[in-house]
């Protein structure tokens, strides 16, 4: 399918789309733009999170290209413009995130080291990011560096993300007539959300098994989008309707909640990372960025992982809520200052630049002194 336009979120220009072919037959949307700078400074891949699609990150497309960046976006199997895997087209399911390595491996060799030149770089968001963060051995050798935004490493406390939470919690005050079921203190609140991890994954892998994976999550359903003041995504009003008039143009880009079979993937995908000896494993070059009111990933447990992985930096915006390249400008200026300062060849160059202009400048000067022409010759 073509890219979507809309007067709001236009298809920035020169923009080339098209399918790949994954290796078990599924049919990836992709789409490539040449960056704009002064400069070409590399590739940049986009892995979007759960729900996504290209069409959300044009704004950061253009940021890219801007910065002398070729870009390459491409949707999940299951979601955007990619192939369904499902008959019902907007249940959110997976059945094995190998699948989604897969999905990145083809885009990986088929446009973005076929077609541009290195160095490559991935910029992650959430979802996208747990899936680059369990292949880094194999990636390792095709990227050089990434960048990622709110991993999906862990469920924040008191999540309702799913509805598990909230469902066994007002379960209990009803059964203990109050005295249970209470979301704990922010400051006593622990890393990750006990109720999901104990209850919820083990769950979803027994519906799993007998064959019900495809069944929504507690809570969920096939609803495209929440009102602004009940979405947990963005605090910027501007961005999030934005997205939701792409999706009222094109409802078939989006689908609903995440199903127990993703559920069940994501939580194999998660919990091995969550390992003491995982983070020494991770070879690829990462940022991570956390943010600071995050209620769709646990932004402690990201902190965690990075402090027992050497290969890794972090950086917190607090205040931002989870999508952080959606946010107000106040939190994305603090997002591509640090993107700036890790990718090489964007600072870096600017720092040369500026060198060789003060170079050329103390010259010009002492050309201009008496002797030098001599001294020259000497």
């Amino acid at each position: 399918m073509d890219l979507i336009d809309h007067p709001d979120n236009p298809v920035p220009d020169g923009a080339k789309a098209g399918f790949a072919t994954t290796p078990d037959g599924v049919r990836i949307r992709y789409a490539h733009w040449a960056g704009t700078g002064e400069h070409r400074r590399g590739t940049v891949t986009l892995l979007q999170g759960r729900a996504e699609f290209i069409e959300k990150y044009f704004e950061v497309v253009e940021d890219l290209r801007k910065r002398g960046f070729d870009v390459v976006a491409f949707d999940w199997r299951g979601q955007g413009g990619s192939q369904r895997v499902t008959r019902s087209a907007r249940r959110g399911h997976i059945s094995n995130f190998r699948k989604f390595r897969t999905d990145l491996r083809t885009i990986l060799k088929e446009v973005s080291l076929a077609h541009y030149a290195g160095p490559h770089f991935a910029l992650a968001h959430s979802t996208g990011g747990l899936v680059l963060l369990s292949d880094t051995a194999r990636l390792r050798t095709m990227l050089d560096r990434a960048v990622i935004t709110s991993p999906l490493l862990g469920l924040p406390s008191g999540s309702h993300a799913l509805g598990i939470g909230d469902s066994y919690r007002r379960f209990m005050r009803i059964v203990t007539l109050g005295l249970l079921g209470k979301p704990p203190l922010r400051a006593s609140a622990p890393k990750t959300s006990a109720i999901v991890e104990k209850v919820g994954y083990p769950l979803a892998r027994l519906i799993s098994i007998i064959g019900l994976g495809r069944l929504y999550v507690p809570g969920g359903n096939s609803k495209l989008m929440v009102p602004f003041d009940k979405n947990r995504q963005t605090s910027d009003r501007t961005r999030f309707e934005r997205c939701r008039k792409v999706l009222d143009k094109a409802p078939e880009l989006g689908i609903g909640s995440a199903t127990f079979g993703w559920l069940n993937a994501a939580a194999r995908t998660m919990m091995p990372l969550r390992k003491r000896t995982a983070g020494p494993g991770i070879k690829l070059p990462c940022l991570m960025l956390g943010a600071g009111e995050d209620r769709i990933v646990s932004t402690p447990i990201i902190e965690d992982f990075v402090a027992r992985t050497r290969s890794a930096a972090y950086v917190e915006i607090p205040g931002a809520a989870h999508e952080i390249m959606m946010e107000r400008d106040v939190y994305r200026d603090q997002f591509w200052a640090a993107f700036d300062a890790f990718i090489p060849g964007f600072e870096a160059e600017q720092e040369l630049a500026e060198a060789r202009l003060k170079s050329t400048a103390t010259v010009v000067r002492d050309a201009n002194k008496p002797g030098l022409a001599e001294v020259s010759q000497a």
